[in-house]
């Protein structure tokens, strides 16, 4: 995937949460128990006491050696969600603000020094290359404008949850690809979708492609609204009750399960207990599957 095509995107989707974030009552409680809408979107923003986009590009530089193990960023959000639980809109807008301007020189500094896309930072499930941290922030957006419904935020823009999934597609391939996972899939939406192939066409790493509209003609994960793929792979819905209700349907079941072995490397992945559940049909215990793993939270 071009990076100007994941930069394009990724600020897209900010300015639809940032727009989204300017009409909810803050006050109101979110999806996310014991988090009202000032919460959420607190954590999201761009505070001076949480750099995270800083931490990345001195990791992508070489100026500080990435965190080989899974970072602990629950902790981390909890604090900035009760420092700055007095901010009013005001604030918070402002420091969405300053999280876009800080993506855009992320951004900038891999368009002057290619080399920086690919580099290894650090995440919660381990290090991974920057330019797909970047876009992943995408997928916390789109997941959280949706948590956000309660608090008067509406259907999240189109723009916001293709974006989202473009990311989780991006950061599967990325984890298929540094397991030596050899797989190609696809999330497919209405009108479309995203893929992923590890390795890619040149033998290593992965790539990430658009999907047609229509059946998937690769394994695949279809979902009737990119929004239930979505709250599916951040463990917001429950899957069985989605596939029973064909909200979810697989394709291509065995294609699906070659990310069976990113369970033993992604400890905590989100999507891990439905996919072992898949796992079990197989080998005659029901019939399930799950959605594939997605990249847990980041934040600018």
């Amino acid at each position: 995937m071009p990076a100007e095509v994941q930069r394009t995107r990724a600020l897209a989707a900010w300015d639809a949460f940032r727009d989204l974030a300017g009409r909810v009552d803050l006050d109101a409680p979110s999806r996310l128990p014991g988090w009202d809408g000032r919460a959420v979107i607190t954590h999201l923003a761009s505070w001076p006491d949480a750099p995270l986009l800083v931490r990345l590009l001195a990791e992508a530089s070489g100026r500080r050696a990435p965190d080989a193990a899974p970072m602990h960023q629950d902790e981390v959000n909890a604090r900035l969600v009760l420092t700055h639980r007095d901010a009013d809109r005001e604030e918070l807008l402002a420091a969405l603000d300053d999280g876009r301007a800080r993506l855009v020189a992320a951004f900038d500094a891999t368009a002057e020094d290619p080399s920086l896309a690919l580099a290894r930072t650090g995440s919660q499930v381990g290090p991974v290359p920057l330019l797909t941290q970047l876009g992943a922030i995408a997928y916390e957006l789109a997941v959280h404008a949706l948590d956000l419904a309660p608090c008067g935020a509406g259907e999240p823009p189109p723009e916001l949850l293709d974006a989202g999934v473009l990311a989780l597609a991006d950061i599967t391939g990325a984890l298929a690809a540094r397991h030596g996972v050899r797989a190609r899939t696809g999330l497919a939406v209405p009108g479309g979708g995203w893929g992923f192939a590890a390795p890619g066409a040149a033998g290593t790493g992965w790539e990430v492609f658009p999907l047609p509209p229509g059946r998937p003609n690769l394994p695949a994960v279809e979902a009737r609204a990119a929004a239930l793929l979505l709250d599916a792979s951040a463990g917001r819905r429950p899957v069985p009750a989605l596939l029973a209700r064909r909200d979810l349907k697989p394709h291509n079941l065995p294609g699906l399960l070659s990310l069976a072995p990113l369970l033993d490397h992604v400890p905590g992945l989100p999507g891990g207990p439905a996919l072992r559940l898949a796992a079990a049909a197989l080998g005659g215990v029901g019939r399930i599957t799950a959605l594939l793993p997605a990249l847990t939270r980041t934040r600018p």
